[in-house]
């Protein structure tokens, strides 16, 4: 009496099935693990929003100190008690001016591909250049819920500025 030997594994065509399924599940599940880039740019604006929550409350504080927390005035940074565009922070309501993009490049370290831009409606905005056709500075955001930008808008009186992180993650 012969033994039969048993086959064990895969035929050659389950093989193929198996690898095919896994390719479809690769391909599909990829770009949502794979969208790193979007997910470091949201760190970084979340960085940026809260240094300029803690600049905005800090520039408040001098302007109190200063008696500068009216509907508008100025932030002497360099102590010689003249408003010098070049150093100091314009305010409005104690905190920084939306109006006035250079308060946010004294007040932050932005990472070279950060920039900020103003839409004249108390608002500012600080947006990763690369993303989208925001390279070009005219298309800049200028609307809230611009995407992969802090939107911060000016404080009304007794209140906060409003800092909004908008994400690149669609």
């Amino acid at each position: 009496m012969q033994k039969v030997s048993t086959q064990k594994g895969f035929t050659l065509i389950e093989l193929i099935i198996v690898i095919v399924l896994l390719g479809i599940l690769a391909v599909t599940a990829a770009p949502k693990f794979l969208n790193l880039q979007d997910d470091a740019r949201d760190s970084v604006l979340q960085g940026i929003a809260g240094s300029l929550e803690s600049a905005s409350s800090v520039i408040y504080g001098k302007a109190l100190i200063e008696d500068q927390a009216g509907a508008t005035g100025f932030v002497d940074l360099n102590g010689n008690g003249a408003n010098d565009a070049s150093t100091d922070v314009t305010t409005v309501n104690g905190y920084p001016d939306g109006d006035n993009a250079a308060n946010f490049t004294k007040l932050l370290d932005l990472p070279d591909e950060y920039l900020v831009s103003t839409n004249g409606t108390d608002t500012a905005f600080i947006y990763y250049t690369g993303y989208g056709d925001y390279s070009v500075v005219a298309n800049a955001p200028d609307t809230a819920g611009d995407k992969c930008s802090v939107q911060y808008v000016n404080a009304g009186a007794g209140e906060r500025p409003t800092i909004t992180v908008n994400t690149c993650v669609e």
